[in-house]
Order: structure tokens, then C-alpha cells, then sequence
């Protein structure tokens, strides 16, 4: 046994049904922005659409971090992945029988907000304690990468077909897809996913823990050596968490609705073009940082490097936005192509840390509450970006965006002057810090921290 599951085909279903939870959750977020850019969401009520499901979300992660701790990752993952097909099943009545009831839509949002980003806590921890530091660092980001390409079959529809007409068809197609992956992803989880043996040994004594992640990194690698607190490592995750997460959602569907609701680019709704296109881009980006560039920077440059780049980009939009305003040209959607760039690497770049920085037992907690306030807070404040008054001023919505990647590289370059590092090391470290001081030892020279020379 190896983590998740058995080694070869059992270990890919496993990762496989991870992979297709995280379209899940591409395609789930895009469910408040889907249903306004298809008229679904009255204009009065397009807030709703860009704040409800993420607001939920929050609540859907503590909801995951409960039952991760203490039911295991494997039934985590498959009750969240219930939850969400009986949101999915609650919006039937709203749109495929016409019944107008706001509360069931209500409803239905926020049960797949809430199971929709709380698959992101299973993934995760599921993957930290599932395979060896290298593979660790490719799935890590391969893994959340497919909420990507959900994000981006999301609008497929809605580039397919135009004008009201069509709409009914629009919504109903990229509902198809919800409905179809949750239900394939359970099924293969059902058969596939087997329990975390770090977990097994941290809350059921199965086996220690020392054994159980040598069954999982084979013992070669030199154990993490936390040397700060929970509480600084959390304020980091929070940090960097907002400033990305306000990031993606409001260059992927609030911008657009906001300043360009009515614009065209080359025939096609400008609303509809920047989701699609950025879906795919973050999905390219996303499979070079996994295979070309993870596996072998560290992580606090990799994360000082992406979020600087993010203030690097957003800056350019304030002024551009200052130079364009309200016209959607070519330059103008070129910089909003590019700044999924860093949109994706700066997810990257959590997706790394959360899981890599708390002990075992209360891995699915800690990164699960990082996760709800981060998804809150950016609800309310893709909320407050769509209200009439902000949303009136391009440049006040660049500027505002500035100040959240101020906030993001900030948290980056504390971790890098205070935080330690975690690439290409066992996390066997934070559970063992956790009991007791990480020594060296004579029959385990991996474990001595004196030989890692990048810890400080």
C-alpha cells in the first residue's frame, strides 16, 4: 500500500477522480457567473451570482475541514461530492420545468458553492499524503489544474450558441457537464480511493506515523523543519489566499460583466471570450508549472516570484484602464490574456503551501479555514466590486485590484524572510515537530536538519 491506494492502476483512479472533482469545482464556480451572463440571474440580482456561491464556499470548506479530520479524506471527498449533486438536483425544477422560485435557486447556489470549494480541502490533503515529494509537487498543481479547464467548459456553451433565444440551451448544456462530472467523479472515488496512511496513523493508530509516510515517500527525503508558528503560517496563507482569489474571480467574471457587458471582440461577447480564453490559458500554464517548474524551485521563490508578477500585471491594467476606459481593444484583452498568467501560478504557488504547512491531524482544518476565510472574504469583496457605485469606475476597480496583489506579495515576501521550506521534502517533519523536536539520528541521516541547507 502507498498512500490513497496500491501502486499502478489503483493509484492513477484515485488521482483520476481527485482531478475530475477539481472540474467539478472549475465548473461549480462558474455557476453564479454562467447563470447571470445566460439571463438566468435577473440584472438586479447579478450580485448574487458573483459573491453567493463564494460566501458559501467558505461555509462549504469548514463543513469539509470537520469531516476531514475526523471522517478521513476518502468518505470527506465522497459526502462533499454528494452534497453537491443535491444542489445541482435542487436547480432541475428552477430551470428545466420554468418553476420561477428565487429561494430554490438561492438554495441550489449555495449547496454547490459550498460543496463545489469544499472538494478543494480533500484534494489536496489527499494528494500531500498520498504520494513521494517529486510526484507531490507535479499533482499538487496538476490536480487543481483541471478546475481550469472546468472554468473554461463552463462558457463553452455560451460561445456556441447567441442571442436569447439560445439561452435556454446555453445554460442547459453546461449544466449537462455539472451534472455528468460530480457523478463520475463519485463513482470512481467509490472504487479507486483508499484512506491516507498518514491519516490511518495520526487519528486511528493504525501505524505510527514514521512508517506510515516511509510507505508513502519511501524515507530518502529530508523531513520539513517548521521553524515558525501555526498562527504566522496561517496569516501568510490568508494573505496570499485573498490577494489571489479576489484576483481569479474578478478578472475571470466580474470585470467583464462590470465595465463590458455589451462589447464585442471578434463576434463574440467579450462577458463570454475572457472566462474561455482564460480557462485554457491557466490550463496551459498551469501543465508547464507542474512538469517544468515546481518539481524544482523552492517554494518561497516560486511564490515571491508569482505574486510580484500578479502586482507587475494588475498595475499594467490600472493603467491601461486609466489610458482605454470603457473601450474593450485589442491591447486590452492581450493584458487580460496575460494576466492569467500569474492568476494560475500564484494559484500554483497555494495550492503547494496550504497542505505542506500543518501536522497531519489537523491538516484538514487548518487548510480548510484558510480556504473559508479566503472564500468569504472574496465574496464579499467580488460583491462589493460588482455594486453600481464601484463597478462605475474602470479605474476604480484596477486600483482596488492593485491593492489586493500589494497584499498578496506582501504575504509572499514574509514567508520568504521568515517561513521554511517545504520542496522536495517529507512532511513526516510537521508531524513529528508536532509531538516532539525533529533531531537528527545515526540510522536516518535524512532526518537530520543540519543537512538541509535551504531550511533558514
Amino acid at each position: 500500500m502507498s498512500g490513497l491506494s496500491t501502486k499502478g492502476s489503483q493509484q492513477w483512479l484515485a488521482f483520476a477522480a481527485l482531478s475530475i472533482g477539481m472540474i467539478v469545482y472549475g465548473l461549480a464556480e462558474s455557476y453564479g457567473p454562467v447563470s447571470v451572463a445566460s439571463n438566468v440571474v435577473p440584472s438586479s440580482y447579478s450580485w448574487l451570482g458573483y459573491s453567493l456561491p463564494y460566501i458559501f464556499g467558505g461555509l462549504g470548506a469548514i463543513f469539509a475541514g470537520i469531516t476531514l479530520d475526523r471522517l478521513g479524506r476518502r468518505r470527506a471527498f465522497l459526502l462533499t461530492s454528494a452534497v453537491l449533486i443535491v444542489g445541482l438536483l435542487l436547480y432541475v425544477p428552477v430551470y428545466f420545468f420554468n418553476v420561477d422560485n428565487l429561494a430554490l435557486l438561492i438554495a441550489s447556489m449555495a449547496l454547490v458553492g459550498m460543496a463545489a470549494i469544499g472538494l478543494e480541502s480533500p484534494v489536496l490533503t489527499a494528494i500531500a499524503e498520498s504520494y513521494d515529494p517529486a510526484r507531490r509537487s507535479k499533482l499538487l498543481v496538476l490536480a487543481p489544474n483541471f478546475g481550469n479547464l472546468g472554468v473554461a467548459l463552463a462558457f463553452v456553451p455560451l460561445l456556441l450558441f447567441h442571442g436569447n433565444a439560445a439561452s435556454t440551451m446555453n445554460e442547459r448544456l453546461a449544466l449537462m457537464l455539472m451534472y455528468i462530472a460530480p457523478v463520475v467523479a463519485f463513482i470512481i472515488a467509490w472504487i479507486g480511493l483508499s484512506e491516507s496512511l498518514p491519516w490511518k496513523a495520526a487519528k486511528e493508530g493504525a501505524l505510527d506515523l514514521k512508517s506510515a509516510w516511509k510507505a508513502v515517500d519511501g524515507g530518502s527525503a529530508a523531513p520539513v523543519v517548521p521553524t515558525t508558528g501555526i498562527g504566522l503560517r496561517f496569516a501568510t496563507l490568508l494573505a496570499l489566499g485573498i490577494s489571489q482569489d479576489v484576483a481569479f474571480v474578478y478578472i475571470t467574471y466580474g470585470i467583464t460583466y462590470a465595465y463590458f457587458s455589451s462589447s464585442q471582440f471578434a463576434g463574440m461577447s467579450v462577458t463570454t471570450l475572457v472566462p474561455l480564453l482564460g480557462g485554457f490559458i491557466m490550463t496551459i500554464v498551469g501543465i508547464i508549472a507542474a512538469f517544468a517548474i515546481t518539481p524544482k524551485a523552492e517554494r518561497r521563490t516560486f511564490a515571491t516570484l508569482s505574486f510580484g508578477l500578479q502586482l507587475a500585471m494588475w498595475i499594467v491594467l490600472a493603467a491601461m484602464a486609466y489610458v482605454y476606459h470603457l473601450a474593450f481593444t485589442l491591447p486590452l484583452l492581450i493584458a487580460f490574456a496575460a494576466t492569467f498568467i500569474p492568476v494560475e501560478l500564484t494559484w500554483a504557488a497555494r495550492a503547494l503551501l496550504e497542505p505542506e504547512l500543518f501536522p497531519t491531524n489537523k491538516r484538514g482544518l487548518y487548510v480548510s479555514a484558510v480556504r473559508a476565510l479566503v472564500w468569504i472574504l472574496t465574496g464579499v469583496i467580488t460583491g462589493v466590486l460588482a455594486l453600481p457605485y464601484v463597478s462605475s469606475s474602470f479605474v476604480l476597480g484596477a486600483s482596488i485590484m492593485t491593492a489586493m496583489a500589494f497584499l498578496g506579495i506582501g504575504g509572499a515576501i514574509i514567508w520568504r524572510l521568515f517561513g521554511f521550506e517545504t520542496a522536495n521534502r517529507s512532511l513526516v517533519g510537521l508531524d513529528l515537530s508536532h509531538l516532539a523536536p525533529i533531531t537528527g539520528s545515526a540510522s536516518d541521516p535524512s532526518s537530520d536538519p543540519s543537512k538541509d541547507r535551504n531550511v533558514h
